[in-house]
């Protein structure tokens, strides 16, 4: 009979390997192995970063699959590989972008308080720099520069290069989504501001978005 530490220490290592496995952990309530949609989610974003090239992924989604659940998951896990990284993430507003940046930042901060698994017990040589750490813009230990920024198209990503940039959702509503005005904005936004943004040889941009609009941002990448 394998003993417990063991089994858990299994756990832990598998966590480190793989997003999915890292989720399972941390979320085993939602991420249960009858959603296998969300397993090819994971799988599909490890072996994007994996890329040795510079490339885009689009992840297209209904609402309420728990794509951005999963973005998130997976920034947590990118970190723990290699706290050098710089990502920058935006949604529609900034108030969105910055709850999915305290949402990434309060679980690498996460304190063992009982013998639920926490981000220190798989990662634990990933920290938040001590007083780099608001919501929207803050830095891992040892780093001179900030690792992390939450924006969107009317916000500031001035400053800060990117190797990794996620966009989540920049249209809230069927109004924005159908407004050619606000979706020439966005492509302007993505084209001039953050692309600009992108640093080195091998960046990477995932788009996660539920289409609305064949002029949408995923629409306009597909046709370019």
């Amino acid at each position: 009979m394998i003993p417990e530490y063991v089994r858990h220490q299994a756990k832990l290592e598998l966590a480190r390997r793989s997003i999915w496995e890292y989720s399972k952990l941390k979320h085993p309530d939602f991420y249960k192995e009858d959603r296998q949609y969300l397993k090819t989610i994971c799988d599909e974003i490890q072996g994007f970063i994996n890329q040795k090239d510079k490339a885009f992924l689009l992840l297209n989604m209904p609402p309420r699959h728990g794509k951005s659940f999963t973005i998130k998951n997976a920034v947590e896990w990118l970190f723990g590989h290699d706290n050098h990284l710089k990502i920058i993430t935006a949604s529609y507003n900034e108030i969105l972008s910055s709850m999915f940046a305290k949402q990434v930042r309060d679980t690498i901060q996460e304190e063992k308080t009982d013998n639920r698994v926490v981000y220190s017990d798989i990662f634990p040589n990933t920290k938040i720099k001590y007083g780099e750490a608001s919501a929207s813009l803050w830095a891992l230990n040892g780093q001179q520069e900030k690792s992390y920024l939450a924006t969107s198209p009317t916000g500031t990503s001035t400053g800060l290069g990117a190797d990794i940039v996620i966009i989540d959702d920049l249209i809230k509503k069927s109004e924005d989504a159908y407004n050619e005005l606000t979706l020439e904005k966005h492509w302007d936004w993505f084209t001039n501001t953050i692309l600009s943004r992108l640093e080195g040889n091998d960046w990477k941009v995932i788009v996660v978005m539920t289409r609305w609009s064949e002029n949408d941002l995923a629409g306009r990448l597909l046709q370019s």
